[in-house]
């Protein structure tokens, strides 16, 4: 099956529009209305519902799309495997989310890459929740999160810890003061809600929630208020004071790949690279 007829296939049901999909794809309208027809055609299914300002996919197409996912990473996969540089002897691909990428993982990366330059490695950030899926169908080779998978074909190991603790722009804040004034709820997942919410209760009062430590980190740099940030932010930014008498908050960061992997020598190679990762 041609490749272009699934990465166009892939890109109209992202945009919802044949046009931005031409844009998107280098080509005319013209040209993707005959891909995917050309697609429906070899299928003998029809993959969009088209009504009048709603382009949806079918219940075929819903079908398709996670395995036409798929075949096209694959495929860039394969190609990536073909080009490799003579001194490169195997290639991983390495996902994370964006979050864990910029607080630690990107620096881990950079000496993986001086240490074992014979790796290529393909670095990306997803959701949990994608990394989850790409690890099960061969997209991703090892996966770096917070809380392991609880999928029985999945390996995982704790590999690192994430140590949080309550740090305020304003020297010398008192507890109280720092999380009912100015307070910055940083969401760190719902175990870190659970042991906030056993913590302080009903006495928080919250003036912005941010899903990103680097927008709470900016925030405080401008401006008076606390939240919940990496220790390792806090001892880097002279900006940033600990509270005294806050909890602190401390999480593990695990690695999880498929057991079956036919690159499993590669990975175990990178585990090692990737033991004691500090947040």
């Amino acid at each position: 099956m041609d490749i272009d007829l699934l990465k166009t296939f892939v890109e109209v049901n992202r945009t919802r529009h044949f046009a931005r999909a031409a844009e998107n794809l280098f080509v005319t309208s013209a040209a993707v209305s005959a891909r995917v027809k050309q697609l429906e055609s070899q299928l003998g299914v029809d993959l969009f519902i088209r009504q009048r300002g709603n382009l949806r996919l079918s219940l075929e197409g819903e079908r398709l799309l996670p395995h036409a996912e798929t075949m096209i990473a694959a495929w860039a996969r394969t190609v990536h495997e073909v080009q490799l540089r003579p001194e490169v002897d195997a290639r991983l691909a390495l996902g994370s989310t964006p979050g864990i990428w910029l607080l630690s993982l990107q620096e881990r990366l950079a000496e993986i890459r001086e240490t074992t330059p014979e790796i290529a490695i393909q670095a990306e950030g997803h959701s949990s929740e994608e990394l989850v899926g790409k690890v099960m169908n061969g997209t991703l080779d090892l996966i770096i999160l917070y809380d392991p998978p609880t999928s029985t074909d999945l390996t995982s190991v704790k590999i690192g810890e994430l140590k949080l603790g309550l740090a305020a722009s304003l020297e010398g804040e008192k507890l109280n003061e720092a999380i009912t004034q100015n307070y910055i709820y940083v969401d760190w997942g719902t175990a870190f809600a659970n042991f906030h919410a056993n913590r302080f209760g009903e006495r928080v009062v919250v003036g912005l929630q941010v899903n990103m430590a680097s927008i709470a980190l900016e925030i405080l740099s401008r401006s008076s208020g606390a939240a919940y940030l990496p220790s390792s932010q806090i001892a880097s930014n002279d900006f940033l004071h600990p509270v005294k008498g806050a909890p602190s908050y401390r999480r593990g960061i695990h690695a999880s790949y498929r057991a079956s992997s036919e690159r499993l020598d590669t990975i175990k190679t990178v585990l090692e690279q990737l033991k004691d990762l500090r947040v």
